[in-house]
């Protein structure tokens, strides 16, 4: 998965499948309160599984879209250092792109001259290679189908535990699917302390934290 999509963009698709699952259980709840059993558990799970698919397609179209769109912006600023004759327009442009690039990187470790030096390469680099203008490939289209993969995965935990309505009561299974959500937010914490901190697990702490407050918030303010 992660030759394709980045633990943090993983992450943060999982986190949105959650908190929509979440706040669907819970609002639609409360909305279908002295319905039968049978037909919450019937809307709940059909509203979960469409609208975290729909979301996932739309996510995984709209990232498919916008790297292609940063493969073009990128492509343009590259070839017009390619075909330029002005060498210190040139190294300006380079700067300007490796800026952008490793904005935060470029701010917090590289001092101006690295990154003079390192403009002047990028610059020899691309005046001596063939500049393709970019595709839509195969790992942008496994990316938008992981965005819709980790959303669907985020729903299934909540229609399982929700097909228990027909034998248990309805309030126990919207507090069931709520401490599942909370202890799911809590293991993708830990997951990025693992891939991307220091695993002390606070990051798992955050999490739920952060997922209660939003789902408190999107269902004050009508899911």
């Amino acid at each position: 998965m992660f030759e394709h999509i980045s633990p943090t963009q993983a992450a943060v698709e999982f986190f949105y499948g959650l908190l929509m699952a979440m706040t669907l259980s819970n609002t639609l709840r409360l909305a279908l309160l002295g319905t039968s059993p049978a037909d919450v558990v019937f809307v709940v799970s059909v509203a979960i599984f469409g609208c975290n698919t729909a979301w996932g397609i739309a996510d995984g179209a709209v990232s498919l879209l916008t790297s292609h769109f940063q493969n073009m912006y990128y492509y343009r600023k590259v070839k017009q250092i390619k075909e330029g004759a002005d060498l210190e327009a040139a190294r300006e442009l380079a700067t300007e792109v490796l800026s952008e690039a490793l904005s935060e990187l470029q701010e917090d470790v590289l001092d101006e001259e690295t990154r003079r030096h390192m403009a002047e390469l990028t610059v020899r680099s691309i005046k001596r290679q063939e500049i393709s203008e970019p595709v839509v490939g195969r790992s942008q289209w496994m990316t938008a189908l992981w965005c819709l993969i980790m959303n669907v995965a985020a729903a299934l935990p909540f229609i399982a535990i929700y097909q228990l309505g027909l034998f248990l009561g309805l309030n126990l299974v919207t507090l069931v699917a709520n401490v599942a959500g909370a202890v799911l937010l809590f293991f993708l914490g830990r997951f990025l302390d693992r891939r991307l901190g220091d695993g002390n697990g606070r990051t798992g702490l955050v999490m739920v934290g952060l997922g209660m407050l939003m789902l408190v918030i999107i269902v004050a303010l009508g899911g």
